[in-house]
């Protein structure tokens, strides 16, 4: 029986998602042998019988390894007729198959029950006797029993043959005729003479036209007997009723007319019921009055049962070698809608005390809830079918499979908490198109089943933001009730039993109990501040559902401001006096939890504010350091306003800020401290013509400017230009007090053009001025000056033509003479 559950529940549930049928008409022949293969499955690993109630399964059994349907057992169409499992018009046995993947498939197959001619004519006797008088009429007829056979159609026709058992003579007095009507009869062909002969034997033998032909026989033995001459005379010899199945017991449903001219015994006639089909029901039904001949209806038809009745009435007289005849009453029943529809209903999950349909609340909406199969035995319009959901169809709703099948599966979505959207009953009325309609009315309690899907609740009007105000220098003891919390659940059972408890990092500080009360498990020192946070949790299964709560304990000491603050909204936790004539208090306020990530968000803001201000800050410097270093680097323009010369190398050595051109004196000189008031005066003192000297001086400092930014070699400074620097910039080292002898130039020099070009400047603007100092200040090069013979006004040497030797830097300029013409013709150079 598990087994069973087990494999419907499986099946329904995977039967509701996808659905497919097919109906497959099977013809098979009754009396097959067992194990006969009915039918072949096209996948022979996925299909099971399926089991709808209809008890129509115990014929086949199903072999998974070849995917055959085999006989499981020899099926007599006759013995289902009789049964009831089936019409005996038309025999059909429905068998269910359920292909056992993705996706599941309901095959059904149809068995359609063809009638063999399994069945050889029957006579109800094996014997029967026949008293004949003597002055019997030529082309009297005898009345015969007519044979029954159990087949349908050519199989149940019956023909007759007539054979004299006696071999005496093969001539005699009687011929068998066949009626139109299917009766037979003997009928006498010559006068008969009980003198000659008073015993014939027959053998009368019934075959039918089936395949193989079958055939039985009975014995007929005539005895001549002496007068009885008027024989009984039937009105009518067959005789068609159609009875209702509801005809009443004890109704009187026809009568047998016969005459008999004899007066007396000869002369009454006695009716009796000789045969009937079906054999083994008819007597429960019909009885027939043996004087009166009136056919009665003795139990309830029932058409679902047996269609169809053939009576085989017996009259005759009651004088001596009376005289027999014989009628036939065919009997239709009627079908009427007497017949309540069944239902066979398999549920997914068992019924709680078999009436109340347990249903889970979150189920799917189409889930299969059960598999209902229906039944009406009656015919036609009674026997068709409907059904619908008298209460619950919000809840549950059906899903048709065939006419006679559907699954019942959730309409919505199932909630437990909210009642009033669904009913607390199941009603399914099924009923058939008859008139009057008859109907099955199947009730059931639903039951929703809660599932955990409702955390806990904390009721909101709780206030645990408290004050707590001990005594001065004293705390507040342990084991105190403080406050009250308590929770909802809308669930019932485990799923809505709450626990409380406290969650760190407070959970050492306080406890609380099953009823929601929260005490401390410490002291509780003054001016202190605690953040308790506290979860509810259900009892709930597979998974626990909990929530959680905040409250607010501060401890202070209050006196004159007990009045003057709103302790919900704030919190003291520091007090202290700072004035004691004035009475002025200073304290710091807590704010609550809820607003420490606003503090902390105003904090970052405040911070990074702070970060953009350093950083342009720092920019601003660097960037004015920058400016202010190349202002000092960038070449500028000189006015010279000296009157005498000065020795230029003194003024070098005293670190002069600028590197002074071929005059050696400078109008930016007098900033400069360290120069003495003597060499400032020397310095203003110059004569008109050294003046000259000086604007030609002035035009080739712009050249050696153009050669930096036309060079193709490395600039001849440090800072790649010919121009002035810092006197911070050059070395710390003392200068040379002297020129030295002797310049050693580098091997292999390259030669320089550019630097060769400025030495040819330099000595031109010298011829010039005959007996001027000519001064040359590169970068941070020792200055070189050539005047008369001695080491400080001496001729450049000629290394220095190619290579200048310095001895703190050294530098190599490249540039074509061509090239420095061009540029002395633009600066309008007079060479």
């Amino acid at each position: 029986m598990f087994y069973i559950f087990f494999f419907l529940f499986i099946f329904s549930i995977v039967f509701c998602k996808n659905q497919e049928q097919q109906i497959i008409h099977i013809r098979v022949d009754e009396e097959l042998p067992i194990s006969t293969i009915l039918f072949t499955t096209t996948n022979t690993a996925t299909y099971r019988l399926f089991d709808t109630g209809r008890n129509q399964n115990s014929f086949v059994r199903y072999d998974s390894s070849n995917g055959h349907l085999l006989l499981a057992r020899s099926i007599d169409r006759e013995d289902l007729c009789s049964q009831r499992i089936c019409s005996c018009i038309q025999c059909q046995l429905t068998i269910e198959l359920i292909e056992w993947q993705t996706p599941y498939r309901l095959l059904q197959l149809i068995l359609n029950i063809d009638d063999i001619n399994d069945h050889e004519p029957r006579f109800s006797s094996k014997y029967y006797e026949f008293n004949l008088m003597e002055n019997i009429p030529i082309g009297y007829e005898l009345s015969l029993e007519q044979a029954i056979d159990a087949d349908l159609g050519e199989n149940s026709r019956i023909n007759y043959e007539l054979k004299r058992l006696d071999k005496k003579n093969n001539d005699g007095p009687f011929e068998l005729v066949t009626k139109i009507n299917g009766g037979i009869v003997l009928k006498v062909i010559k006068e008969i003479d009980r003198e000659e002969r008073d015993h014939y034997e027959y053998e009368l033998i019934a075959f039918d036209n089936g395949q193989p032909q079958r055939q039985s026989s009975t014995k007929l033995s005539i005895k001549i007997d002496d007068m009885n001459d008027n024989p009984v005379v039937l009105l009518e010899t067959h005789i068609r009723l159609n009875v209702s199945e509801n005809t009443p017991i004890g109704t009187e449903l026809t009568r047998v007319n016969a005459t008999d001219q004899d007066i007396g015994l000869n002369g009454k006639i006695h009716y009796s019921i000789s045969n009937g089909l079906p054999s083994s029901s008819w007597m429960d039904y019909f009885r027939i009055n043996d004087s009166t001949g009136m056919l009665t209806l003795v139990s309830r038809l029932d058409y679902e049962s047996e269609q169809s009745y053939r009576l085989t009435i017996q009259v005759r007289d009651l004088g001596e070698n009376s005289l027999s005849r014989f009628a036939t009453i065919d009997i239709y029943v009627l079908d009427e809608n007497d017949n309540q529809p069944q239902a066979f209903i398999t549920f997914v999950e068992a019924l709680i005390n078999d009436t109340i349909i347990p249903l889970h609340e979150n189920t799917p909406i189409g889930q299969m809830l059960a598999h209902v199969s229906i039944s009406d035995q009656d015919s036609g319009l009674n026997g068709e079918m409907s059904y619908r959901i008298e209460q619950g169809n919000d809840l549950i709703g059906i899903r048709p499979i065939d006419q006679k099948s559907f699954l019942l599966v959730t309409q919505n979505s199932i909630d437990r908490e909210d009642q009033k959207l669904h009913p607390d009953k199941f009603i399914l009325i099924i009923y058939d198109h008859g008139q009057p309609s008859k109907s099955l009315r199947l009730e059931y309690k639903i039951l929703i089943i809660d599932e955990n899907d409702s955390p806990p609740i904390f009721n909101q009007s709780i206030n645990c933001n408290i004050q707590l105000n001990p005594s001065d220098n004293q705390s507040i003891d342990n084991n105190q009730s403080l406050f009250h919390v308590y929770a909802t659940d809308s669930d019932i059972g485990d799923n809505g039993l709450l626990s409380y408890s406290i969650l760190p990092p407070y959970d050492n500080f306080f406890t609380i109990n099953d009823q929601g009360q929260v005490f401390n498990i410490e002291n509780l020192n003054q001016s202190s501040y605690y953040h308790i946070r506290i979860m509810a949790i259900d009892h709930g299964k597979p998974k626990r559902l909990n929530s959680t709560h905040d409250c607010f304990i501060s401890t202070s000491i209050m006196h004159i401001f007990d009045n003057y603050f709103d302790y919900e909204n704030i919190s003291f936790s520091n007090l202290t006096l700072i004035n004691n004539n004035q009475n002025l208090f200073q304290w710091s306020l807590s704010l609550f939890d809820q607003y420490s990530y606003v503090v902390i968000g105003l904090f970052l803001l405040f911070l990074f504010i702070i970060i953009i201000i350093i950083t342009i800050l720092i920019t601003f410097c660097l960037h004015t350091f920058v400016f202010r270093h190349r202002k000092i680097l960038k070449p500028q323009k000189k006015t010279y306003n000296c009157s005498r010369q000065f020795n230029f190398y003194d003024t070098l050595q005293r670190k002069s800020p600028f590197i002074h051109d071929d005059s050696g004196c400078s109008s930016k000189i007098d900033e400069h401290d360290d120069i003495t008031s003597e060499e400032r005066e020397r310095l203003v003192n110059l004569n008109g013509s050294d003046r000259t000297s000086f604007e030609s001086s002035d035009s080739m400092n712009k050249q050696i400017r153009i050669l930096n930014k036309t060079s193709t070699m490395r600039p001849l400074s440090d800072h790649h230009s010919f121009s002035r620097i810092s006197r911070n910039s050059y070395p710390p080292s003392p200068y040379l007090s002297s020129m030295p002898s002797v310049v050693i130039p580098p091997p292999k020099p390259p030669r320089d053009s550019g630097f060769e070009s400025i030495c040819l400047l330099k000595q031109h603007q010298q011829q010039i001025i005959p007996g001027r100092p000519l001064s040359l200040s590169i970068s941070t090069a020792t200055t070189y000056t050539s005047s008369g013979t001695d080491s400080s006004s001496s001729p450049l040497p000629p290394p220095m033509m190619n290579t200048f030797r310095a001895p703190y830097s050294s530098f190599r300029y490249n540039a074509p003479i061509s090239h420095v013409a061009r540029l002395a013709e633009e600066e309008k150079m007079d060479v």
